[in-house]
């Protein structure tokens, strides 16, 4: 017989020695279910044969066993290897090697292990349980009856009865609370899988609406921007040729920061690292001047009114601010024209941060519906569990409130 190979860890470890001896032995099942077979009723048998042979001896004579009790020995030992194919078969293939056993007259001892391991292994095979209460009480009650009459009727045989009864329900119940263990442990580890998965896949779609978020805000913004100033470029170009080349210019570094943006969006979406010399910090509460002078030199009017001061932000918070406004603003320039005026509004509380934008509506457009960009800046906000309004103004143009809380929501 070859030797068993020894499974090794990613390190090259010995798993025989961390593994436990159950795993070990499920493991040998499977690859040689004979042998797996054999094993416990040989040994068994070994066991069996040197009690019942010091049994006799130290009986001193008084009871001789002959060959054919060593055979239903045996017999009893051996019929268990059909536990795993045919429990039922095995378990009354023993339990009539040991009543015959009894029969001959040969004194009970070790023989009447192999029946009840064969009960034991009945109830294992996972039968029904009026089956194995017959077969446990049909057991006792032959045993019973095969001593008794050989050896006549005592308050032992009752006792031997009562014991036999008594373990098999012991063994019965620690079998059964280890079976309901293990599928609640199973049931357990399904279910955290399961909610593994469920988590991994939440966070999945979540990364994918941000970043359907971020693409939307950033191809947007450069799109509008970039049609303002192409507008400016083709009405100064025969006029202001030098006025005309500063709007294509700012046409380019749109352009580039755009494509920028989305170069690194899109490596978060296929999952691919970039070098942290290649990341662009995230834009924020403070690049929103930077923002407004960018909207300028498109030509619309933009007037801010920001916190004074040094002031500490929640990045994820500035970066909803920043998004509110960029995408706010960029309506205003789609809808509202460059005719429009718009003022963003920012107060800064102890534990919030509220957010205000309002254009005149003295362009041409028409006030913006609940697209997109809307339903993106409103999610922003409820991501944060902060509240929101977007709504046109009585007096015209269109108002967009937010207020985000400073705090983890």
């Amino acid at each position: 017989m070859t030797d068993l190979p020894r499974p090794l860890g990613p390190h090259g470890e010995d798993l025989t020695a961390i593994a436990s001896p159950r795993a070990i032995w499920a493991e040998m099942a499977r690859r040689w279910p004979v042998l797996a077979d054999l094993a416990p009723p040989l040994i068994l048998t070994g066991f069996l044969l040197a009690v019942t042979t010091a049994q006799a001896h130290f009986a001193g004579g008084a009871h001789r066993i002959g060959v054919g009790g060593y055979l239903l020995v045996v017999g009893a030992a051996m019929a268990l290897a059909l536990r795993r194919q045919l429990p039922l078969l095995a378990y009354a293939g023993s339990l009539a090697c040991a009543g015959a056993y009894l029969l001959i007259g040969d004194p009970p001892g070790p023989i009447l292990l192999a029946p009840f391991l064969g009960l034991v292994a009945l109830l294992g095979a996972k039968r029904s349980l009026p089956i194995w209460i017959t077969s446990a009480v049909g057991g006792a009650a032959l045993l019973s009856a095969v001593h008794g009459a050989v050896n006549g009727w005592s308050w032992p045989v009752a006792v031997f009865a009562g014991i036999w009864l008594c373990l098999a329900a012991a063994a019965g119940v620690a079998l059964d609370a280890r079976r309901r263990f293990l599928r609640e442990s199973r049931a357990r580890a399904e279910w955290t899988q399961r909610s593994r998965e469920e988590e991994a896949r939440r966070r999945t779609v979540e990364e994918r609406l941000r970043i359907a978020r971020e693409m939307h805000d950033v191809i947007g913004h450069s799109l509008a921007v970039i049609t303002l100033q192409a507008g400016v470029a083709e009405h100064l170009l025969a006029s202001r040729p030098e006025e005309a080349r500063k709007a294509v210019t700012a046409i380019r570094g749109v352009s580039k920061q755009a494509l920028t943006e989305l170069r690194t969006e899109l490596a978060a979406l296929r999952g691919d690292g970039l070098a942290d010399a290649d990341r662009r910090p995230t834009p924020g509460l403070s690049a929103v001047p930077a923002l407004a002078s960018q909207m300028r030199d498109a030509g619309l009017r933009v007037d801010l009114v920001l916190p004074k001061g040094d002031y500490q932000i929640p990045e994820i918070v500035s970066t909803a601010a920043y998004r509110i406004v960029q995408e706010s603003l960029t309506n205003v320039a789609r809808h509202a024209g460059s005719e429009a005026r718009a003022m963003v509004r920012a107060v800064l509380e102890p534990d919030r941060l509220e957010l205000e934008i309002v254009d005149d509506g003295s362009g041409v457009g028409d006030p913006p519906s609940e697209g997109g960009g809307l339903q993106g800046m409103r999610e922003r906000v409820t991501a944060l569990a902060g509240g929101f309004s977007a709504h046109g103004r009585p007096e015209g143009g269109f108002r967009v409130w937010a207020s985000l809380p400073l705090g983890t929501p």
